[in-house]
């Protein structure tokens, strides 16, 4: 029985509640009164514009919005059923009607209206005139109640350096651009001989046939400023005038190449030509002592550094294995890279041959952060999944010493790989860090570089490798000496280890207890801490000299024939060796964004029946031909690749469509990009489903993700994948995260797709 007092403190609280739920309700709806338009601008910026049909035909392509009924799902258009429930959207959808009728009303309120009057002063009677002048008559238009102008005249848009026989096209008076005027002269003459010919040559056929390089719409100088060399410490300015201001400088063919290495990439430097690897504008390069030369980057690494672009080089792709060669004539061991996110095509299927039989192998995957943990047995299954991988390509089982999941951009895992190197290779030999392009190996040199596996006083003399999202950033070897794991220095690197282990725990654990709250998928990114045991001495000063980074880089390079390095053993980072199963190359540089995933992967499960077809942007497709049932699809790849559904029937029409719209984001509607656009290839694949909840195989969508297929035990389900040229097409078995599919929301009304849920596993 409650007592008097209990009975106060009750109805206490339940008068406090319901006023602080009334008072809450109260702001919501005086913030959705008053604040209508920040409301709707914070959450289109929060979606991404996932009410873009809703908010407006002016967010929505209508080529897309066209093609409505041949879509059974579009993120496009339907994203926002998975981002919000249907009140919220009802609401949202009341809040941008009654901003819709605010804007109206200021526009009627608050724009002045213009009248405009024929002011007829001047005309005569009309008996005077004729006709004909009555209706040539230029009538001026008198503004009410400002006049903005009195005075109209037509302006020549065309080129005012050509002559009235150059000022239009013969096809149709197109305005003459400066930057296809030499070429519209070349195409005068060649007409004008191929009609002594008897032969007729079109305008737009010439044009598309010497215009630029088919390969030019990859570069991209937007973002670099004209006149970037100032940004250069070694270049005067004070010489500078208006005749090399342009991206790639003054070139000088017959100067020589350098014996200087680029710090960023490894090839020599010069100034001959800005499409050889090593380029830097002769206004940069003559003169400078070699000591000079030492503290700076090739022009492609400074662009792909401060401007985020890059510049086609010319490299053979014969070069890189012969550079892999040397690998097997010398006692070394080799760090095998391999992005977990891109395999097995980010594994070289002709790794075998540049090694040799008794080189040790030391598997590392890298990219371990952008994976969502799917199970308690997650680190243990993507080793075995990687391990049957690299042991597809030939080597043995026996030569892998050592099988390593790290992330070299956040330093999960590297303090474990160096205690694997120091205990199993120690310091026998060189060591080589291969792979293909794109897998982290410039990152993980550099995270290396500045670990206890480098030789203390080179640290402030190397100086670090270029890291960019583009292919084949590094060109050449580049290498740092190794420290030697002598057994004092092993002791001093344990101790240091065991005394941050109990900070790394503590960190662990508060994230896992924030992904529980939260369920943001940040907190559940695998990172660590890459410390240092020993120190140099100007390491040690830096607090006391502010200026001491400077001072350090103008002293980078160090001199191997030095008694300290001239029996040292050296960790090298090659050149990323060419993939065909990778279609990164044909990507250009806002496409290549959009691709790599730069943060943990969020999976995306949808539902798909016979005869249906789902599409990953523009890069993948997957048709389901056949089977008993519905599939559950998991989707691992970057956000930014939308998801189209549609029937297989009309699954080419609708791409073909959705190319030239914004549906597809990779790639560009751009029609000078679709030019180069290749064609989908094809490859027909056979899953049998373990259980619904459970993904049995992935289908491997070369650089652009994979799809983990769910179906009923037993069940066979018969389907066929596309990408661009057929590249990269594999069936991948087991599934690399097969628990991800039960860690999906709830179905989401009228749409084939699930909310997002769970999304990782966390104990």
């Amino acid at each position: 029985m409650l007592s008097a007092n209990n009975i106060r403190l009750i109805i206490s609280t339940s008068h406090t509640t319901w006023r602080n739920y009334v008072g809450d309700t109260y702001c919501h709806l005086r913030t959705s009164r008053d604040r209508y338009k920040h409301l709707v601008q914070t959450f289109a910026y929060s979606t991404k514009c996932d009410a873009k049909e809703d908010a407006g035909p002016s967010l929505v392509d209508p080529k897309v919005k066209a093609l409505r009924e041949k879509l059974i799902y579009c993120d496009h258009l339907d994203r926002q059923k998975v981002t919000m429930n249907y009140m919220k959207r009802f609401y949202l959808k009341k809040k941008i009607e009654y901003a819709r009728s605010q804007a109206r009303v200021d526009k009627l309120t608050n724009v002045p209206v213009y009248s405009v009057l024929l002011d007829r002063r001047d005309y005569e009677s009309e008996d005077d005139r004729s006709q004909e002048e009555r209706l040539t008559r230029s009538v001026k238009p008198v503004h009410m109640p400002y006049a903005s102008t009195d005075e109209y005249s037509s302006v020549n848009a065309t080129s005012s350096s050509s002559d009235s026989n150059e000022s239009n096209f013969d096809e149709g008076a197109i305005p003459l651009s400066d930057k296809y005027k030499d070429l519209y002269d070349r195409y005068l003459e060649e007409k004008k001989a191929a009609l002594g010919r008897g032969k007729e040559l079109a305008l737009k056929d010439y044009m598309e046939e010497t215009d630029t390089d088919p390969s030019s719409y990859k570069t991209d100088l937007s973002n670099v400023p004209p006149n970037w060399m100032v940004d250069v410490e070694q270049y005067d300015d004070t010489l500078q005038d208006d005749t090399w201001l342009n991206n790639y400088g003054t070139p000088d063919p017959n100067s020589s190449i350098s014996s200087v290495p680029c710090g960023g990439c490894g090839a020599l430097l010069h100034c001959k030509d800005h499409a050889l690897p090593g380029y830097l504008p002769s206004e940069l390069f003559l003169g400078r002592k070699e000591r000079q030369l030492r503290t700076m980057i090739c022009q492609r690494c400074h662009f792909m550094k401060y401007y985020n672009t890059t510049l086609e080089v010319k490299v053979s792709a014969d070069v890189y294995p012969e550079l892999l060669k040397v690998i097997k004539r010398k006692k070394c061991a080799v760090i095998l890279m391999v992005d977990l996110t891109d395999f097995p095509c980010s594994i070289w299927p002709e790794i075998k041959s540049v090694l040799h039989p008794a080189t040790p192998v030391f598997v590392v995957g890298n990219k371990i952060d952008l994976l969502p943990q799917d199970s308690q047995h997650f680190f243990a299954h993507v080793k075995e999944c990687l391990s049957k991988a690299v042991e597809s390509t030939g080597i043995q089982k026996e030569r892998i010493r050592h099988i390593a999941l790290v992330s070299a951009k956040t330093g999960y895992g590297v303090e474990e790989l160096i205690n694997k190197l120091h205990s199993l290779w120690k310091y026998k030999g060189d060591v080589y860090v291969i792979g293909c392009t794109n897998v982290g190996k410039s990152s993980l040199f550099n995270a290396l570089l500045q670990s206890d596996y480098c030789k203390v006083k080179a640290v402030d003399l190397i100086q670090r490798a270029t890291i960019s999202p583009w292919p084949g950033t590094t060109l050449n070897l580049l290498k740092f000496p190794i420290l030697n794991p002598l057994k004092w220095r092993l002791y001093l690197r344990v101790l240091r280890l065991k005394k941050e282990q109990q900070y790394k725990r503590a960190e662990e654990m508060l994230r896992n207890n924030q992904f529980k709250t939260t369920r943001n998928l940040k907190y559940a990114t695998l990172q660590s801490h890459i410390g240092r045991t020993f120190q140099s001495k100007s390491q040690m000063t830096a607090q006391n000299d502010v200026f001491l980074e400077e001072k350090c880089r103008q002293q980078f390079g160090f001199d191997e024939t030095k008694e300290e390095y001239k029996y040292s053993r050296w960790c090298y980072d090659t050149p990323g060796t060419i993939q065909p199963d990778q279609i990164l190359d044909l990507l250009t540089t806002p496409e290549l964004l959009s691709v790599l995933p730069t943060r943990i992967i969020s999976p995306r499960t949808f539902l798909l029946l016979a005869d249906q077809t789902i599409f990953l942007a523009g890069l993948g497709r997957l048709d389901y031909l056949e089977g008993d049932s519905f599939i559950r699809c998991t989707i691992f790849s970057s956000r930014e690749l939308p998801i189209t559904i549609t029937n297989t029937a009309d699954a080419d029409s609708v791409y073909n469509e959705l190319l030239k719209t914004e549906a597809f984001v990779v790639p560009e509607s751009n029609p000078d990009r679709l030019k180069h656009w290749p064609a989908l290839g094809s490859k027909e694949m056979e899953v049998i489903g373990i259980g619904k909840n459970e993904s049995a195989a992935d289908v491997v969508l070369s650089s652009a993700g994979w799809i983990a297929i769910a179906g009923g035990e037993d069940e066979r389900v018969s389907l066929r994948a596309w990408t661009p040229q057929g590249r990269g097409l594999h069936l991948r078995t087991p599934a690399l995260l097969k628990k991800s599919v039960a860690l999906r929301g709830i179905r989401v009304a009228d749409a084939p797709t699930y909310r997002d849920g769970r999304q990782a596993y966390k104990m």
